[in-house]
């Protein structure tokens, strides 16, 4: 039976999956309608798409053709939770006359060099940076920027590529591997400043997440994702919450930092993820994702602090947002993924060793993400993770325990 409202996603890989965001919607009175592009994922993920909504494959349309397709759905809202498809969701927002990000805004949420020079403009962070579009600009990028630094894509997510450099030759090798001139449209790659975190005891990191809610003008935190210890070069290994080992004063200061970038970038509605490295000197802005951050839906529910799903579907329909619980969690719901040495290309062998950890009762799921033969690439970063283990620990020390087991157990073996 049709609903009072009908909510446009802009469908591909992406932070939240189609059944949570079915779930919200159901509870917010809105049919869903799966907007794609001819993408693999999405070709692949058409039939389940389609038992939870309807589904409009745009790919090839021109602006006139798009109206016309979804003009009997008569669209209340429209989101995403890809990162690759902010800039398309923006446009057809623009389209449609639906509240988004707006395209004067979109460049500075998807764009790492707009985004630090936004930054900082609006007094919110200064981080030196220099986008480099071909090899031969390397020496004045680190004439501008110094050494260490970080090299990454200027737009991405995954951390793909991303590594630290500490000569000028690591440099000119991570750039090469970004601008490679295969790719199409051609990548342009950011030699930025190395942000250096404050010592932290293992297995916990030294940044974290503080995914936020835009009203208007007004933004809340809605979830902390605490971090585990980044594996080499800069591959994350998950997350947990709400409960961190982070003190509640340097909580605050992020989330406070986090809801100024969030204003600072133009986000007016919805929610947005930023990362930040925690130093000596008080947190600093990593960077800012204009959608919902990864995992993050799934640690609020387990951890009973928040829910993101709902949240998102909310500000996209236009309507207040429910108010968030600001109570501590008691146990610690987590992600953590199973990341590939860096010195790996290939999965030799796949055994059943991890799955032991299903018997221990802080584990309620383990999955493993690869098979024999498969890549191991250090450079598709957080998306080369080869397992998962989910949870929920009573406390952070069994948390810790538990993480030093996984990371001990001999179940895979590569090339």
């Amino acid at each position: 039976m049709p609903k009072d409202a009908s909510l446009l996603v802009t469908y591909d890989y992406g932070s939240l999956s189609p059944v949570r965001l079915a779930e919200a919607a159901e509870q917010n009175e809105s049919d869903v309608v799966f907007v794609t592009t001819g993408s693999e994922h999405a070709r692949e993920m058409t039939p389940a798409l389609e038992m939870v909504g309807s589904v409009i494959d745009t790919t090839g349309f021109d602006d006139s053709e798009i109206l016309e397709a979804l003009e009997p759905f008569k669209p209340s809202g429209i989101v995403t939770f890809s990162e690759g498809m902010i800039v398309p969701t923006a446009r057809l927002a623009h389209l449609l006359e639906l509240p988004y990000h707006s395209l004067d805004d979109v460049g500075a949420i998807t764009r790492k060099d707009l985004q630090r020079r936004r930054l900082a403009e609006k007094g919110v962070e200064s981080v030196r940076f220099h986008e480099v579009t071909r090899v031969e600009e390397i020496g004045a990028a680190l004439d501008r920027v110094g050494l260490p630094a970080i090299v990454k894509p200027t737009t991405g997510a995954a951390s793909k590529h991303t590594v630290s450099v500490t000569t000028e030759a690591q440099c000119a090798d991570a750039v090469a591997r970004i601008l490679d001139g295969t790719a199409s449209p051609p990548r342009t790659a950011i030699v930025e400043e190395l942000l250096v975190g404050r010592p932290v005891d293992a297995p916990w990191g030294d940044y974290l997440a503080v995914d936020c809610v835009a009203d208007g003008e007004e933004v809340r935190p809605l979830f902390v994702t605490s971090k585990f210890a980044l594996a080499e070069p800069y591959r994350e290994r998950g997350g947990y919450g709400q409960a961190s080992t982070v003190p509640q004063a340097e909580l605050t200061a992020a989330q406070d930092l986090a809801c100024r970038a969030v204003g600072a970038l133009g986000i007016r509605t919805g929610i947005a993820d930023v990362e930040l490295k925690l130093t000596p000197a008080g947190p600093r802005v990593i960077e800012v994702n204009g959608r919902l951050g990864g995992w993050v839906d799934d640690l609020a529910v387990r951890s009973a602090t928040a829910d993101p799903a709902d949240a998102a579907v909310r500000a996209a329909l236009g309507r207040p947002p429910a108010p968030v619980d600001a109570r501590s969690a008691d146990a610690v719901a987590f992600h953590y993924l199973v990341m590939p040495p860096v010195t790996a290309h290939r999965v030799r062998e796949v055994r059943e060793g991890l799955f032991a950890l299903r018997e221990r009762p802080e584990v309620e799921r383990v999955t493993i993400t690869t098979r024999p033969g498969a890549s191991a690439d250090w450079r598709d970063g957080t998306d080369g993770g080869v397992a998962a283990v989910l949870g929920t620990a009573a406390t952070h020390d069994r948390l810790a325990d538990l993480v030093a087991e996984i990371e001990c157990i001999d179940w895979i073996d590569y090339d």
